[in-house]
C-alpha cells in the first residue's frame, strides 16, 4: 500500500461527487498516484488530511479544473482557426458519399476505426424496432456474424423482409 506521508505533491478530487481523492506523491524519486475514497474513518484519508486539509484539496481541484478548461479553450480556438469557415454543402455531400461508399466497398477488417464503425452499425441495426420485433432468427444470426458492412446491410434487409424485393415508398 501507499505510504505517502511527507511525500505528497498534490491531492485533488477526481469527480464532481467528491467521493474519491487522487494523491500525487513522490515514491522513491518516481511520481505515483494513489486513489482513496473520502472516508473520515479510513487510515489513508486521515493520514492525508493531517498533511493537506480538505480546503486545500478543494483549491487544488478548482485550479486543475481551470487549467483543463483553459487548455480545452486553447485547443478549440486552434482547431477553429485551422478549419475552413465556409463549407460547401455539395462538397460535403460528395465527401460523405465517397466515405460511405469506400467503407462499404473497401472495408478493411484490420482497420480499428472501420471495425469499430461496423460494430456500432450492427448495434444500431439490432436496436431498430423492425429487428427487435422480428422472429427471423436466421437473419439476426447473419447480422450478428456479419464480417463486412455489406453483409450487415444484407442481413438487415433479410430480417425486415426486403431482400430481393423492389420496394416503393
Amino acid at each position: 500500500m501507499a505510504e505517502f506521508k511527507g511525500k505528497v505533491i498534490e491531492a485533488y478530487f477526481t469527480n464532481n461527487s467528491k467521493d474519491t481523492i487522487c494523491v500525487m506523491w513522490n515514491n522513491n524519486e518516481k511520481l505515483d498516484e494513489f486513489y482513496l475514497p473520502v472516508d473520515p474513518d479510513a487510515y489513508y484519508f486521515k493520514t492525508l488530511i493531517e498533511e493537506i486539509p480538505l480546503e486545500e484539496i478543494e483549491e487544488h481541484t478548482r485550479k486543475r479544473a481551470e487549467v483543463y478548461k483553459d487548455e480545452l479553450k486553447r485547443l478549440v480556438k486552434r482547431w477553429s482557426m485551422s478549419e475552413p469557415k465556409d463549407w460547401d454543402p455539395k462538397q460535403m455531400y460528395n465527401m460523405m458519399n465517397n466515405r460511405i461508399a469506400d467503407f462499404i466497398t473497401k472495408y478493411d477488417p484490420n482497420d480499428k476505426n472501420q471495425s469499430e464503425l461496423l460494430f456500432r452499425i450492427k448495434l444500431n441495426l439490432f436496436e431498430a424496432d423492425a429487428v427487435k420485433n422480428s422472429d427471423n432468427a436466421d437473419g439476426k444470426s447473419m447480422l450478428r456474424k456479419a464480417d463486412t458492412p455489406l453483409e450487415a446491410f444484407l442481413s438487415y434487409a433479410e430480417i425486415i423482409g426486403k431482400l430481393g424485393k423492389r420496394v416503393k415508398n
